[in-house]
C-alpha cells in the first residue's frame, strides 16, 4: 500500500504537457494515443546512400563530448562581440579542400542557419561570435557527421541560454520545457534522398510499455504529412524538385497531437537547392582514399571494398605536380645551354673582330688557329665574309703590313695569288722657264 501510494504522483500526470488529456488521471487509461505513421503519398523513406553507411560505421568506434566552457549559462552579457569556448572529445574534427567536412560540430543560435565548425585547437573550440541582439537567446550545439546529421549518443550534444544586456521574459521556452530544434534541412543536404534530421530537448521517455505515449513529431514535406515518436533520423525520397520552393515543417506535439508551445515548437524549413556537383557521401561507395581524406586521416584505416595500395587523389596530384617541375626544368636547364653558347659564339665574335680591329691600326698580329676555341673556328671572321675585291681595297687603304686571317679551308691551288703593287711617285712637271726652274731640284722639291 506504501509503495503504491507514493508512486501515485509519477502516474499522475494530467499538469504535464505530455499527458494524453488535460483532466485524465493516469495515461496508460487512455486509447486516444496519436500513433505512429509511416511516410506517404508521393514520400518514401528509403536506406542511407552507401557513403554515409561507410563512413557511419568508420566513426561508431567515437564517442564525442561536448561541454560548455565559456560564457557560463545563464550568463548576462554587457554587449559587443561574443567569445565562445567549448571543448570536444573523441571526435575527429576534418574538412578536405575538394571532398568536403568531415565530422564538425555544428552550434546553432535561436532559428538561424548553424555555425559549422571543423577546426580545434587540441580539444578546444575558440568562436568569435558577432554581437547579439538585446534580449534573451537560446544556443545548442552538437557533433554532426560529414552529412550533418546529429550525434544521438549521450554526451554529444548540449543547450544553454545566454542573456544580451538583460533577460527578455516570455520569448525564450523555460529551462524544464520541451522544446524543439530543427537540425535538417539545411545547407548540406537538397539532393534526393534528403535527410530529415532533429533534436527535442527535455523530452521524457516513451514507449516503455503500451499506450505510454508521451510525445509525437508531425512532418511535413510540401503536402505530405507523417508522424514519427522517436528521435531517429529520415531519409526520404519522392521530392518533387521541379517545384519552385519545397518546404519542410515540424510540430512538436503532445501524446494526443496537441501542439506544445507553438511559439518554440512549430518551424518551417525551405529545403535548399540540389547541389552541384553532388555531395560525395551521396554516392554508392567512397574509395579508400577518399574514407580516410574525410576522417582526417593520411593513411586509410580498416580499409572498406578496397586496397591499401589504391593511391589517393593527393598522391596523384602530388606525382602530376612533380612531373610538371621536372619538365620545366628540363626546358630551363636546356635555355640555359643554348642561351651559354650564344654567348660563347658573341664572345668570340667580338674577341676575333677586337684582333681585326688591331690588326688594320698597326697592333698584334692574330693569334695562331691551334689557339683558338672551337667556337671561334666555327665562326667566321667578318674578313672571311667580305667579297674578294673588298679586301683588295682594303689592302691598298690600309697602311703597313696586311695580315690575313686564317681561312677555315686552304685556298684552291688553282687560284693566282693576290700582289698588291704600290703606286709609282709621280714627279712634279712645270711650263715654267728662266729663273723659276732653276729655283727647283731634279726631283721636284725647292731649293
Amino acid at each position: 500500500m506504501l509503495l503504491f501510494g507514493m508512486g501515485q504522483p509519477v502516474l499522475a500526470i494530467p499538469t504535464l504537457p505530455w499527458a494524453n488529456q488535460p483532466n485524465s488521471r493516469s495515461a496508460p487509461h487512455q486509447g486516444t494515443n496519436l500513433p505512429p505513421q509511416n511516410p506517404s503519398g508521393r514520400l518514401q523513406e528509403v536506406e542511407p546512400p552507401g557513403a554515409v553507411q561507410q563512413l557511419r560505421q568508420a566513426l561508431a568506434k567515437h564517442h564525442p563530448q561536448l561541454s560548455l566552457i565559456s560564457p557560463i549559462d545563464g550568463s548576462q552579457l554587457k554587449g559587443g562581440s561574443l567569445n565562445l569556448e567549448l571543448k570536444i572529445e573523441d571526435w575527429p574534427l576534418a574538412k578536405d579542400h575538394e571532398l568536403g567536412l568531415g565530422a564538425h560540430v555544428v552550434i546553432q543560435i535561436d532559428d538561424q542557419a548553424p555555425i559549422r565548425v571543423s577546426e580545434q585547437n587540441g580539444n578546444r573550440l575558440s568562436l568569435q561570435l558577432p554581437s547579439l541582439s538585446p534580449g534573451s537567446h537560446r544556443f545548442t550545439a552538437y557533433a554532426a557527421y560529414p552529412w550533418g546529421e546529429a550525434v544521438k549518443t549521450p554526451g554529444a550534444s548540449l543547450h544553454w541560454s545566454l542573456d544580451q544586456l538583460r533577460p527578455l521574459i516570455g520569448t525564450q521556452p523555460k529551462g524544464d520545457a520541451p522544446w524543439l530544434a530543427v537540425v535538417s534541412p539545411a545547407e548540406l543536404g537538397g539532393e534526393s534522398p534528403l535527410l530529415i534530421d532533429w533534436l527535442v530537448w527535455n523530452a521524457p521517455l516513451q514507449n516503455l510499455r503500451d499506450g505510454d505515449g508521451r510525445w509525437r513529431l508531425r512532418i511535413t514535406v510540401n503536402e505530405d504529412s507523417f508522424v514519427v515518436d522517436q528521435q531517429d533520423a529520415l531519409w526520404l525520397q519522392g521530392i518533387d524538385n521541379r517545384k519552385g520552393v519545397n518546404t519542410v515543417q515540424m510540430e512538436l506535439l503532445n501524446g494526443i497531437g496537441e501542439s506544445l508551445d507553438p511559439m518554440f515548437n512549430n518551424q518551417l524549413r525551405a529545403i535548399p537547392e540540389r547541389h552541384n556537383p553532388k555531395p560525395i557521401w551521396l554516392q554508392s561507395s567512397l574509395q579508400d582514399g577518399e574514407l580516410a581524406r574525410l576522417l582526417g586521416e593520411t593513411t586509410p584505416k580498416d580499409p572498406i571494398g578496397g586496397s591499401e595500395d589504391t593511391p589517393s587523389k593527393e598522391q596523384d596530384f602530388k606525382e602530376e605536380a612533380l612531373k610538371e617541375k621536372a619538365v620545366e626544368k628540363k626546358t630551363l636547364d636546356q635555355k640555359t645551354v643554348n642561351e651559354g653558347e650564344e654567348a660563347d659564339t658573341d664572345q668570340a665574335i667580338e674577341e676575333q673582330e677586337k684582333t681585326l680591329g688591331e690588326e688594320s691600326f698597326g697592333g698584334e698580329l692574330a693569334e695562331p688557329e691551334d689557339f683558338k676555341t672551337d667556337a671561334a673556328r666555327a665562326t667566321p671572321s667578318p674578313e672571311q665574309a667580305m667579297p674578294e675585291e673588298a679586301i683588295q681595297e682594303k689592302a691598298v687603304d690600309t697602311p703597313g703590313t696586311f695580315s690575313k686571317p686564317a681561312e677555315t679551308e686552304p685556298p684552291a691551288p688553282d687560284k693566282k695569288p693576290i700582289v698588291i703593287k704600290e703606286p709609282e711617285r709621280i714627279s712634279p712637271t712645270s711650263t715654267l722657264g728662266g729663273s723659276a726652274r732653276e729655283l727647283l731640284n731634279a726631283d721636284g722639291t725647292q731649293r
